[in-house]
Order: C-alpha cells, then sequence, then structure tokens
C-alpha cells in the first residue's frame, strides 16, 4: 500500500533519492562544480586577406593553363607550343634592338611574329591545327592556292566549317576576321609567312595588295562561308602589285649540304624540289612512325629522344640519314652538346619500303626549320642494298666517321 510523500523517511527525497549520506546540497553539487566543460569548438571566419590570396592563385592557375595546355593534345609534349609569351615574354638578350629592327624589316620574320602571338593558338606552332577542330596550315590547298581566298579570310574571318585537303573541319569553330585588328602590313607578313612554312611554297603578299583587297571585298559584312569562298576562282590573283616571288632553294654549302652520296653504288638523290604528293606520303609516315619520339614539332624529348630541326644528321650526308632510318641507331647521342639517352632508334627497314623512306626524309628535311633537298626512291634503294649484310644498328662513333657527301 503507498503512502503519501509527507509520510516517506527523512533519508529519501521526493524522487527516492538518497541523501542520506550528507543533507548538504552544496556539498552535493560540489563535485559536479570540480568538473571542467566540455570542449567547444569555435567558428572563426577565413580572413579577407586569405581569401584574396586564394582567390588570386586560382585566377593565376587559370591563366597558366589556359596558355601552356597546348590545345589539350596528347601529340604535344613542348608546352611553348602555345602562347607563354602573353605571361612569359622571353628575356631581352644583347643586340636585342637590332635584332627587333632586322624583324620589323623582314616581312616573314614579322609574320611569324604575328602568327605567334594571333594564329598559334587555334593552328599551332607546328602549323598542324587541331585534328576535327582548327584545320592545319601546312601543306593546305587554301594556303597555297588562291592568293584571293587566303586574302579573303584573314581579312573577314571564316565560319560554318571548313574542309582542308578532303577532310572536314568543325562547324562550330569561328576565325575571326582581323582587317580590323591589324594592318595591312602585319596581315601581308602573316599571309607571306604560312604561304612559305611548314613546307608550303607559295609567293610572298605585298601590304599594297591587302589594301586593294580590302577594297575589292568592301561589301562582305559578315564572315565567308566555304561555299562563298569557293565562288573566288581558284587561279583568281591579288591586284595592287605583283608579289614577291618564292623563295629559291638553298644552294649547296657548308651548311646545306649536296645530295651526292659518298657511295658510288647509291644513285644521286633526287632533283631540286618535292613534289606535293611525296610530302604528303612522307608526312603520313612521320605521323605514324616518327611521331612518338621527336614530336609532332620535331623537337624530340629533352634528354631522351634527340631533334630533328636543324640536325647535322638530318641536313647532312643523305646517305648517312637514309642509313640510320633503315638500320636504326643504338647507344647515347650528343647533339649540340645535349645529351640524350640510351634509347634506341627502331630500324625501319622491314617497315618502311623505299618509297616511304624517301618520303619522310624528304618531309623531314624540308620542315622543322630544314632546308635540305629531297630525296628519291631509287637513292634509298641503292643505301639498302648497300648495307644489306649489316646486322645491327649504328652508333653515334660510327655515324660521326661518315664521310660528307662527295667526299
Amino acid at each position: 500500500m503507498s503512502r503519501p510523500n509527507d509520510q516517506l523517511p527523512m533519508s529519501e527525497g521526493p524522487n527516492r533519492i538518497d541523501y542520506q549520506e550528507t543533507p548538504d546540497i552544496t556539498e552535493i553539487h560540489a563535485a559536479v562544480q570540480r568538473e571542467k566543460p566540455e570542449p567547444s569548438a569555435n567558428v572563426t571566419p577565413m580572413p579577407i586577406w586569405l581569401t584574396g590570396i586564394c582567390a588570386f592563385a586560382t585566377a593565376w592557375a587559370a591563366a597558366y593553363l589556359g596558355i601552356f595546355n597546348g590545345g589539350f593534345s596528347g601529340t604535344v609534349y613542348n608546352e611553348y607550343d602555345s602562347s607563354p609569351a602573353v605571361l612569359f615574354p622571353l628575356p631581352a638578350k644583347q643586340g636585342a634592338a637590332v635584332a627587333t629592327t632586322q624583324a620589323a624589316e623582314d616581312p616573314i620574320a614579322q609574320g611569324k611574329a604575328v602568327f605567334s602571338s594571333v594564329c598559334a593558338a587555334c593552328h599551332q606552332a607546328s602549323g598542324m591545327g587541331l585534328p576535327g577542330q582548327f584545320p592545319p596550315l601546312a601543306g593546305s590547298d587554301w594556303v597555297q592556292g588562291s592568293e584571293k581566298r587566303l586574302v579573303a579570310i584573314l581579312l573577314k574571318g571564316l565560319q560554318g566549317g571548313i574542309s582542308v585537303n578532303g577532310k572536314p573541319f568543325a562547324t562550330a569553330a569561328v576565325m575571326p576576321a582581323w582587317e580590323t585588328q591589324l594592318s595591312p602590313k602585319k596581315i601581308a607578313a602573316v599571309a607571306s609567312y604560312i604561304r612559305q612554312e611548314w613546307g608550303n611554297h607559295g609567293s610572298q603578299i605585298s601590304e599594297g595588295q591587302i589594301k586593294a583587297a580590302k577594297e575589292a571585298f568592301g561589301s562582305q559584312t559578315g564572315a565567308w562561308t566555304e561555299a562563298d569562298l569557293l565562288k573566288i576562282p581558284a587561279d583568281a590573283a591579288l591586284e595592287g602589285g605583283a608579289p614577291a616571288a618564292a623563295p629559291s632553294a638553298p644552294a649547296a654549302s657548308a651548311k646545306a649540304p649536296s645530295t651526292a652520296p659518298a657511295a658510288a653504288t647509291a644513285p644521286a638523290a633526287a632533283a631540286s624540289s618535292a613534289s606535293p604528293e611525296q610530302l604528303a606520303l612522307g608526312k603520313t609516315a612521320y605521323m605514324a612512325t616518327c611521331i612518338a619520339c621527336h614530336q609532332i614539332t620535331g623537337a624530340g624529348l629533352p634528354g631522351v629522344f634527340p631533334p630533328l630541326t636543324a640536325s647535322p644528321y638530318v641536313n647532312g650526308n643523305p646517305e648517312r640519314f637514309a642509313a640510320m632510318i633503315l638500320k636504326g641507331n643504338t647507344g647515347p647521342f650528343t647533339i649540340d652538346g645535349k645529351p640524350f639517352g640510351a634509347a634506341p632508334m627502331t630500324p625501319q627497314e622491314a617497315v618502311l619500303d623505299d618509297e616511304k623512306v624517301a618520303a619522310v626524309m624528304t618531309y623531314v628535311r624540308s620542315n622543322f626549320g630544314n632546308h635540305s633537298d629531297p630525296v628519291n626512291a631509287d637513292f634509298v634503294a641503292g643505301v639498302r642494298k648497300k648495307f644489306a649484310d649489316r646486322k645491327t644498328s649504328w652508333t653515334q662513333p660510327e655515324l660521326d666517321a661518315w664521310p660528307e657527301a662527295g667526299k
């Protein structure tokens, strides 16, 4: 039977708490008061100065990626194929003022400078563009064809896509008009540069011709389409003065050696100029077998694969160059005082026939800043026969001991 609270024993409280040990409330809570409070985390906002630093770092990273992305192409190794001069101009060297003055007087040098600053981001420093997006300028039928069509594109721009050498490129990509951004002199310079670079063999274009073209196309208010450009005759010439003559093939000298082989068993290398068909075949063979090591720019990989740009092995005795391609080479190399690794060059004699070896030699010897004579299939056949019994690859000491052409 329950009983009211006032009848509970003195040792129990209303909640049946035992107060028998002490009736002092202060003493009961003393233990609780001695305990430290539970820790808690204070929420402090990020300082404004730290926020600013993070924002600056993010903007810097975005700008760096935008400049050095190389078109996000897996075939582009050299970051300077982008436009680093936007944020990282090359340091001036002694005599730079003289060089700048000379470059200003040389239309090709000026055209190269204009191309690097406004065109290379899309068409790449190699002139190869980006597959399916930005068309190539190297070997392009639009660049080497009608002068009037090329200048029309530079002045008014292009929209709606285009086919270059039979290959379509993106319809969404728009080439801007440059007539309001660049002076006629600069447009003439960059047009002349691209018509004579990367193996192209077009004539120069003068400032007067650009001025005349601006007047001729004055009624064109928007960018051209491919259909509009095709209405311009393929043989249409620019008015306003005769263009400068195309540069002649370099003469044989110590810097551009003769193509006569050292051995009497090898026939003459070639005539003085290569056909577009041979250059196209050579480019295809290069892209299939050489690009992985020597890169699309011919610059190779530092310390691993040597460059083909201005290489003495490329521009020297063509018999030696053909022998290297056929039999390969092994062991470390040193070029211009720079060492390269022991990665071997694979023999191509079982992979490429004489015509393809001659074509790739000709392509390399006329690109990447090289200006040496082409090579024909008969010449390669003679080299192949001469070294048919050799079973091993060449070493650099063997190649360096090779006699110069004609000796």
